[in-house]
């Protein structure tokens, strides 16, 4: 049983350290062309959100003698392109807020299927999971007004 905590727990941390991860890379692409002030300042403060959740996943895999995996450079590219095709440069806030929109509404499917299906995982691992569940969630909210 041990073992397969341990696992989980690994499984868990990577795939919060992996969300954070492509957050951060779909904002750097999006924020050089965010006209809107507000919605830049908005934007920033996920950034550094995902960055914060990011590096607390990464120093608990370090912790535990593992490094952390990257986002697959396939999927990388993927999002990279679909950014680039919705959000080129004449891309409105609204365009934009609806990427990150989906995003995070991917994010939420995602780490509640983690959640449901690591039960095992260590109470520290699933509250930061929990924080970046709340985060997504939050994200979503704030982005409603610029849809």
């Amino acid at each position: 049983m041990q073992e397969k905590k341990l696992d989980e727990n690994k499984d868990l941390l990577e795939y919060i350290a992996k969300n954070c991860e492509m957050g951060k890379s779909a904002i750097k692409q999006l924020f050089p062309v965010i006209q809107n002030e507000t919605f830049k300042r908005l934007i920033e403060s996920q950034y550094r959100e995902y960055d914060e959740i990011y590096d607390l996943a990464a120093k608990a895999l370090k912790a535990r003698g593992e490094d952390v995996a990257g986002v697959n450079p396939a999927a990388k590219f993927s999002s990279y392109m679909m950014i680039r095709m919705n959000a080129g440069k004449a891309a409105s806030d609204e365009e934009m807020a609806k990427l990150m929109f989906k995003g995070s509404s991917t994010g939420i499917a995602e780490i509640t299927k983690h959640l449901n299906h690591l039960p095992a995982a260590q109470q520290e691992t699933r509250d930061l999971a929990g924080r970046l569940l709340a985060f997504e969630q939050r994200n979503i909210e704030e982005l409603k007004p610029y849809l």
